[in-house]
């Protein structure tokens, strides 16, 4: 993994900043903006929700948020969470709410232990390195590579999450697929051209571009070919009820 400094070797792809020029990015801000359910309240979250968690309850539901998001689609993610947290609130183990039993104890684990899960955060986050924070997102059960940056930007790390509509996005197909060492570097080259010439922050970027794919506002195949603005009001589906 690398984030400043030197970048691993990897074959040249189309440089990100082409494939997704600033215009491109600022049309489909402003479509999502006036016209997506989530628009608002996800560019308000990524200006305003991400940072240190004020206590070790909320630094839980993040954890547990990251978990449940891995392999699946946000809106699938929020009709499980409702349940998870139901059982949670009522002391009922959450395996009873969400039959991956694994992931279900990773979910208790991140409850039951949530007060040493704080205190060991402050110390990583006191370091302000986005480094050891990526590092200390993926040592937790069920928090994987991608979803490690992912936790870490919730945090309020200034990185984005290299997920498969980023890396398509950057030029970056499905298969074969790359170490994340390789395809972090142009996520964050693409991010932060946008960051730069928008005005918007890192996170704002991320989490607007993740939006317009995931809304399929932004469309791009698996083969990371050509980016194209295409709304479609029907795929609207709220992930923030």
């Amino acid at each position: 993994m690398v984030i400043d400094g030197k970048r691993a070797k990897e074959p040249m792809v189309r440089s990100p900043s082409d494939r997704v020029p600033v215009s491109l990015y600022l049309e489909a801000r402003a479509w999502l903006l006036a016209n997506d359910p989530d628009g608002e309240r996800m560019l308000e979250w990524s200006r305003k929700g991400v940072g240190r968690p004020s206590t070790p309850e909320r630094a839980a539901g993040e954890i547990i948020w990251i978990i449940l998001c891995a392999g699946r689609s946000a809106q699938a993610a929020r009709t499980i969470e409702r349940r998870v947290w139901d059982a949670i609130h009522s002391g009922r183990p959450a395996v009873e709410a969400f039959g991956y039993r694994a992931k279900a104890d990773a979910i208790d684990r991140a409850w039951r232990e949530r007060d040493r899960d704080f205190e060991e955060l402050d110390r990583v986050l006191a370091r302000n390195d986005p480094v050891a924070l990526v590092e200390w997102c993926g040592s937790l059960p069920y928090v994987g590579d991608d979803t490690s940056f992912q936790l870490a930007k919730n945090f309020g790390a200034d990185v984005c999450k290299p997920d498969i509509w980023l890396c398509r996005l950057a030029g970056i197909p499905d298969r074969p697929r790359r170490a994340v060492k390789f395809r972090f570097p142009p996520c964050m080259d693409l991010c932060r051209h946008l960051a730069d010439a928008s005005g918007d922050g890192i996170a704002t970027v991320d989490t607007l571009l993740w939006l317009a794919c995931n809304k399929g506002v932004l469309r791009v195949g698996p083969d990371a070919g050509e980016v194209t603005f295409r709304p479609d009001l029907r795929r609207g589906r709220a992930i923030v009820e």
